[in-house]
């Protein structure tokens, strides 16, 4: 036997650390009752305290069935996390100092914690699963970028906000990956995202229709012609119709791979109260991503057969939103020219200015080249845009652009990197998805496929979409499903 198993089996069966262990626990217990007794709010010094004493306890366990039954619990854990990720900060908020915490922010820090367990009770990390690591590679490249920017950029504040950000969203990617690997845990991640869709459309209605919205929303006291926009869970309505934009492929794909004429019936209903939504929030880009997805759809994805119902389908849906909602189709039809228009002529609005849109890319593009295309630094875009601009934006300082953010941030390098780890994602499941004949794996792979494609357009409507855990989840769940399908064929399994 090894001397490191030896080691290993010595600290596993020590009375003494189960004594040490025991005695931590205790002290630990005591500093974090004492803490909270006297400033009633969360002891953070006593509870990461705490969470090492539980790392410890870890060394004492025997029984090799509590490997499986931490398997599990992790698996909870990380269904739990997503859940609270797509809920936000919307319930169950805390201000602790100049953060605050939510759900989501505390139970991953506990996947970490578990993740770090079960490493433990392995003695070791098996990656043999993991079919997908030149992703996760360039994940950790562009984390570790991130970090070494700090020496360079001017707001740090920024900079480590950011960087948290960045860090959170890449580990609920590596959690996914990790956990979700084979088709049952995929199937869940699925119908979760629906059923999340289900519960946050009411949501948006009753918004819509009342002009209340959820404590956390931005448009609280707004003027009366944005009072009726809705939010959802987030702050701004263009978070939560990107979000309802990214949903809608896999609504589609539910409808076309279910069978049950219920679920198609439901399917159908929240289709189209999501492009409702996503109409009275008059959103510019994800009008056009929705257009951009169905576009695909009905191009690549669809055989004649199929084109034929979805131009049946889309030319009933047009007749119901002519019918019952004739002025909001009109608007729509002429904000998507509108956006077109500026898209292709780069003209000059109604006032005489230049669209400030395209200062904003003039701008990014200076900041880039002053840098050396090295980039600004992590999350330093608007510092530099308020501080550093050559072309004015009226007070704009956000690009209100994730792909100008990226370079912006990160420079050419990780721009590009993130380019053809975007595109390598879409090729691939392209790939799979023409070689599946399993209907529930087609169905988690078409809703995938496009909704990664309408990513392109819709992440130009949010302010930032870094602290937004939706899209990490898009990305988490594409790249589970790719090594699903990776593992599946490394084990000849047809």
């Amino acid at each position: 036997m090894r001397i490191t198993e030896l080691g290993w089996n010595w600290l596993r069966n020590s009375k003494l650390l189960w004594i040490l262990v025991v005695y931590t626990l205790a002290i630990a217990l005591g500093v974090a009752i004492g803490g909270f007794s006297v400033t009633r709010g969360v002891p953070l010094k006593p509870l990461l305290v705490g969470m090492g004493v539980l790392l410890g306890l870890v060394l004492l366990l025997r029984n090799r069935s509590m490997s499986i039954k931490v398997l599990l619990l992790q698996r909870t854990l990380l269904y739990l996390t997503i859940i609270a990720g797509f809920i936000g900060s919307a319930f169950l908020t805390i201000g602790v100092g100049p953060i605050h915490l939510f759900p989501y922010r505390v139970l991953l820090p506990l996947l970490w914690l578990f993740f770090a367990m079960g490493i433990l009770l392995q003695g070791r990390l098996d990656l043999s699963h993991i079919k997908v690591k030149p992703y996760l590679q360039f994940l950790g490249l562009w984390l570790l970028y991130a970090i070494l920017s700090l020496s360079w950029a001017a707001a740090k504040g920024d900079a480590i906000r950011h960087i948290i950000f960045l860090f959170m969203g890449v580990s609920i990617i590596i959690f996914v990956v990790y956990y979700f690997s084979n088709v049952r845990n995929l199937k869940g991640f699925y119908y979760l995202w629906l059923l999340i869709l289900g519960v946050f459309i009411p949501i948006g209605l009753w918004e819509n229709m009342t002009g209340h919205h959820l404590s956390v929303s931005g448009l609280i006291g707004a003027p009366m012609r944005y009072r009726f926009m809705p939010t959802g869970v987030y702050r701004n309505p263009n978070d939560f119709v990107t979000y309802l934009t990214l949903s809608i492929p896999f609504v589609l794909a539910f409808i076309r791979y279910r069978k049950a004429i219920l679920q198609r019936i439901l399917g159908i209903v929240a289709l189209l109260f999501s492009l409702y939504l996503i109409i009275v929030a008059f959103s510019r880009a994800n009008y056009l991503a929705v257009l951009l997805e169905g576009a695909f759809l009905f191009v690549f994805l669809l055989k004649m057969r199929g084109r034929l119902r979805a131009a049946v389908s889309i030319g009933i849906i047009i007749l119901l939103l002519v019918g019952l909602l004739p002025n909001q189709a009109q608007r729509i039809l002429q904000t998507v020219n509108i956006q077109l228009g500026s898209l292709s002529t780069l003209v000059l609005v109604s006032d005489g200015s230049v669209d400030v849109r395209i200062n904003l890319l003039r701008n990014s593009l200076v900041f880039l080249v002053r840098t050396a295309g090295f980039g600004v630094g992590a999350g330093n875009a608007e510092y530099y845009m308020a501080n550093f601009q050559v072309f004015d934006t009226h007070g704009i300082t956000n690009p209100h652009n994730w792909w100008v953010n990226i370079w912006t941030d990160y420079g050419i390098c990780i721009f590009l990197g993130y380019i053809v780890f975007y595109l390598a994602l879409i090729i691939r499941l392209y790939e799979v998805y023409k070689s599946l004949d399993d209907k529930q794996e087609k169905m988690i792979c078409e809703g995938l496929l496009v909704a990664l494609i309408g990513f392109t357009l819709a992440v130009l409507s949010p302010s930032s979409i870094t602290a937004v855990p939706f899209q990490w989840f898009l990305f988490a769940f594409a790249l589970a499903f790719l090594n699903y399908q990776r593992l599946r064929k490394s084990r000849g399994i047809a």
